[in-house]
Order: C-alpha cells, then structure tokens, then sequence
C-alpha cells in the first residue's frame, strides 16, 4: 500500500504531545525567570531606600551646627537631642545646607528629625528654626520594615551614650553617631557617622 503526502493520527499526536512538553518547559522557565526578575527589583528597590537613608544622614550629621531652637510653646531647645521612645530613639538635631533656590535671603539652617513610627524610619524637616505652635513639617519614609531604631553617641570623653545632651556638661555636639536599624527580618544594619565634620 502506498502513502499519500500526509501525516498518520499518530504522528499528529506524537508531534502535539511534543509541542506540549516543549510549551510546558518553557512557560515553567519564563514563569521562574519572572518571579527573579520581580524579587530582584523588590531586593533594589530597598537597597536604594537604604542607600538614600545612608545618605541623608551623612548629609544632615556633616552639617550639624550647634544653634539652638525655640519649639512651637517658646522653649529654647537645644542644638542636638537624642530621647528614648519605647523600642526606639528619637534623633533630633540643627543642620546646615542649601536655601531653597529663588526664595530670596534665607537661612540654610534646617530642623530634621529621624525616627521610626509604624515600623518605618521618618525624616522630618521644618520649615523655620524658631516655630510658631501648630508649625507644619515635610515629612518622608526612608526605610520600611523596621522593627527598632537605636543610636549610640561618641561623647568628646571617647564614651558611647545613648541620649543627649549630657546631664551637667556644655551644650556641645557629640564627635560621632552610630546608627543600628534592626528590620522585621531580624537583619541588622550598622552606619557610623561624624558629626559636624
């Protein structure tokens, strides 16, 4: 019996089943090399969070001038603070920097604040020095996922600290601040800054 120029059932299916095989390989591969894809941009994505709030710190503590300030009630408060708030600490200083471009003559002196609420790290900035009750402040998220916020302060005695300002010493600046962020994951990240320098 001679063949025509087809192709039998079978064949049609061994070739379909092939097809499939192939088909499933490589939606598997395609679905795999998504998901990396996605983790590695979420793995970015925090690392340039880190990176900015690492930078921004530098910034603020290089530039860390010794003016006091008067708070909304009118109390004069001093130049660099460092309290304890429950599982954290609250880093509130003066810094120096750039006035706002085209505003006219103003100060490049600035409020910041850095803390962690709701298990984010905060960086406050007030408009004025001296504020006037109700002030209001910008206000951004460096860090998310952050389960405490510690800071340890290098006094001109060469000790470590955990608050600031000293009891019974000068109003000073402290000569270094070490920073540990412990995150959800239970990693930890260590910074060391100058102060002032």
């Amino acid at each position: 019996m001679t063949r025509n120029g087809g192709f039998t059932l079978l064949e049609m299916l061994v070739a379909i089943a092939i097809f499939a095989i192939v088909g499933a390989i490589a939606y598997t591969g395609l679905d795999r090399a998504m998901a990396i894809r996605t983790q590695l941009k979420s793995v970015r994505v925090r690392w340039q969070a880190r990176g900015l709030a690492y930078y921004r710190l530098a910034n603020d503590l290089a530039q860390a001038r010794g003016r006091p300030v008067r708070d909304g009630a009118g109390t004069l408060v001093p130049a660099f603070i460092v309290r304890r708030m429950g599982r954290g600490v609250r880093l509130n200083f003066t810094t120096g920097g750039t006035p706002p471009f085209g505003s006219g003559p103003a100060s490049d002196l600035r409020r910041v604040d850095y803390t962690v609420m709701h298990g984010q790290l905060i960086w406050r900035r007030w408009a004025v020095l001296d504020r006037a009750p109700g002030e209001r402040r910008a206000k951004e998220v460096l860090v998310r996922g952050v389960r405490r916020f510690r800071v340890r302060l290098l006094a001109s005695n060469g000790l470590y600290v955990r608050s600031w300002p000293l009891a019974g010493q000068p109003a000073a600046d402290p000569t270094a601040v070490k920073v540990v962020l412990t995150l959800k994951d239970g990693r930890h990240i260590r910074w060391l800054f100058a102060v002032g320098r």
